[in-house]
C-alpha cells in the first residue's frame, strides 16, 4: 500500500509540474515490484511492428517480479557475446541480480518461438560519473554469465559510430528506436518488438525545449535527442536502455541509448525523447565490454 500511495504522489507531483520534471522510461510494474528508485521518473509510441528478428542486436532485459515470474523491465542491445549496452538508470540501486535476465531473440513477449536466448546476469556496471537525478553519463555494461551464441541469424552485435563526435547525424536526421515499451502515455507495454522513425533534433532546440529542468542546461553535450516537432512518435516508458540507431540488420549503427523524456508523457509536441549519445562514450565502452 506503501508503494501505491508514493508512486500515486510521484505522479501527481509530476503532472502538477510538466515543465519541471522529467522520467527515465522503465515501466510502471518495475515501480510497484520495489525495484527501482521512486525518483522523479519519466514503448515506442506511433510505431509499428517489425518482422521478427530483423533488429537482432535488440534485447529485452527482464526482471522477476516477486510472484516469481519474468518481465520487460528495460531495452538493451549487443556489444559482443558476453556485454549489453544499457541505460545506468536501468541497474542502479540493484544489489541482487539474481533478479535479472536477458533475453537475445526475443519478438513476442507472450508466445515463446524457440530463438530466445535467456542468459543470466553476472554483473553490471555503471558509469562512474552518473548522476541520476540529470541524467548525467546514463550509460551501463551488462555482463552476461554465459556469453550468447552470435552465430545464429536472430542475435547479433550492434555496430558502433565512427570514433569521432563529428559523424553522428545532423539533425534532421531520420533515426529509428526500438522496444517493447509503451504504445500511448498511461497505456501498457507493447507484447511485440515495435519501432519508429524519429528525426534527430538540435541541442539547442532541445534545450530551449527543456529550458528550466536542469541548470543551467539540461541538455548535456553527451546527449542526443530526437522526435517530431508536431509529436505523434517517440519512446516512452518501457524502453529505456534501448537503441537509437540508423540502418537496420546487420548494418545498424547504434547512435543513442533511451534515457528520458518530459514528466507529461510520451511522443508531445515540442518535446523530444532524450539519449545517451554512443559516440561519446566509445573509449569507456572498449575499455570496458567483456
Amino acid at each position: 500500500m506503501n508503494k501505491i500511495i508514493l508512486l500515486a504522489a510521484l505522479f501527481a507531483c509530476a503532472h502538477a509540474a510538466p515543465h519541471h520534471m522529467v522520467l527515465p522510461r522503465p515501466p510502471a510494474n518495475v515501480i510497484l515490484n520495489g525495484q527501482y528508485q521512486l525518483i522523479p521518473e519519466d514503448k515506442i509510441v506511433g510505431g509499428s511492428e517489425v518482422v521478427p528478428n530483423s533488429l537482432p542486436f535488440q534485447i529485452s532485459l527482464q526482471r522477476r517480479s516477486s510472484f516469481g515470474g519474468f518481465s520487460h523491465s528495460c531495452g538493451g542491445s549487443i556489444l559482443n557475446e558476453n556485454t549489453i549496452l544499457n541505460a545506468a538508470h536501468c541497474v542502479v540501486g540493484i544489489t541482487d541480480l539474481t533478479i535479472f535476465r536477458v533475453v537475445a531473440g526475443e519478438h513476442s513477449l507472450s508466445v515463446v518461438s524457440g530463438l530466445e536466448q535467456n542468459r543470466d546476469v553476472s554483473e553490471y556496471l555503471m558509469h562512474p560519473d552518473y548522476v541520476q537525478r540529470t541524467f548525467f553519463n546514463d550509460i551501463a555494461l551488462i555482463y552476461l554469465a554465459s556469453p550468447l551464441d552470435l552465430s545464429v541469424p536472430s542475435a547479433k552485435a550492434v555496430n558502433m559510430p565512427p570514433p569521432t563526435s563529428e559523424f553522428d547525424p545532423p539533425a534532421g536526421t531520420i533515426t529509428t528506436v526500438s522496444g517493447w515499451g509503451r504504445i500511448s502515455t498511461g497505456g501498457s507495454i507493447s507484447n511485440v518488438l515495435l519501432s519508429v522513425d524519429v528525426p534527430i533534433v538540435s541541442d539547442s532546440d532541445c534545450n530551449a525545449a527543456y529550458a528550466g529542468v536542469f541548470d543551467p542546461n539540461p541538455i548535456f553535450p553527451s546527449m542526443l535527442c530526437a522526435g517530431a516537432p508536431a509529436g505523434g512518435v517517440d519512446s516512452c516508458q518501457g524502453d529505456s536502455g534501448g537503441p537509437l540507431f540508423t540502418g537496420t540488420g546487420a548494418d545498424a549503427v547504434q547512435h543513442g541509448i533511451v534515457s528520458f523524456g518530459p514528466s507529461a508523457g510520451c511522443a508531445l509536441a515540442e518535446y523530444p525523447g532524450v539519449y545517451t549519445q554512443v559516440s561519446y562514450f566509445l573509449d569507456w565502452i572498449a575499455a570496458n565490454k567483456q
